[in-house]
């Protein structure tokens, strides 16, 4: 059954283990491939890739959804490691409950961003994606 998480537009954040212990506080690890979690906030650290960001330090997100492929993720820049989990939230749920807006880095390639430093409060999907 799908998980509702708001209107307007799903964003996601592709992360690696690490990433989604720091940003959820989950052990990545213990997700089985396909296996979802929700959580109710997430803590972003400052974003370390400054290439096609507007400002130092914006975490990435993006459009592309659980089914993205290698393909699809590696043409945005998102390789090996980082593939493997997604966390995903609606864009109501940044800027109406957050008052966090996403910007439109390269719309066109599905590049959009958030602040780096960001902690939102809501409802989050957490999904290994991959082995």
């Amino acid at each position: 059954m799908p998980v509702n998480l708001g209107g307007r537009r799903l964003f996601s954040h592709f992360t690696d283990a690490d990433g989604i212990i720091g940003i959820t506080e989950i052990d990545g690890y213990s997700l089985g491939i396909g296996e979802q979690v929700i959580v109710t906030e997430l803590r972003f650290a400052q974003g370390i890739n400054s290439f096609l960001a507007s400002e130092p330090g914006r975490i990435f997100v993006m459009l592309l959804g659980t089914d993205a492929t290698d393909s699809q993720l590696m043409n945005i820049g998102v390789f090996g490691e980082k593939q493997k989990f997604v966390i995903q939230f609606s864009e109501e749920t940044a800027f109406i409950l957050n008052g966090i807006r996403i910007l439109g880095e390269v719309p066109s390639r599905s590049i959009f961003s958030i602040p780096g430093g960001t902690n939102l409060k809501g409802k989050f999907l957490v999904t290994r994606v991959r082995l």
